[in-house]
């Protein structure tokens, strides 16, 4: 019980600042209709209980995962191991980052499809995974 309560503790906090703002828009310089605010009141409410769930799940499988990944790739002492690892995962990563996603589809909006969404989306990505595998590489050799 503790643990949801922490978790939910921590979404509270990130996601009420933006919910009290909205509110307080909505009665001072933009009313909305009833029901529309009625239904982000409704969705912010599912948003704190879904991204409790979430985060708690993340705990509970994909961090020990990670742990368990990042001690044995370190265990292991072999550079080229770690490097390789870091740049893949750096790349898949930021390949499903939603926030780049948006962003290439607004820069390939904004270009009329001059700078696609998918080189945008590549190209980051590929800088992405070279930076962490550079950034892995100063942490083997104790590079300040």
């Amino acid at each position: 019980m503790y643990v949801i309560r922490s978790k939910f503790m921590e979404v509270l906090t990130s996601v009420l600042p933006i919910t009290v703002m909205v509110l307080l828009l909505h009665f001072t310089l933009t009313p909305m209709e009833g029901p529309m605010i009625w239904r982000f009141l409704f969705g912010a409410v599912l948003i704190m209980v879904g991204l409790t769930l979430f985060l708690i799940g993340v705990d509970i499988g994909v961090t020990p995962l990670g742990d368990y990944t990042g001690t044995a790739l370190a265990k292991s002492n072999k550079l080229w191991i770690v490097l390789v690892a870091g740049a893949v995962l750096g790349f898949f990563i930021s390949i499903a980052e939603p926030g780049l996603l948006v962003l290439a589809n607004q820069v390939d909006f904004v270009t009329s499809g001059q700078i696609s969404a998918n080189s945008i989306l590549i190209i980051v990505s590929i800088g992405l995974a070279v930076m962490l595998a550079l950034g892995f590489l100063r942490i083997f050799y104790n590079i300040p």
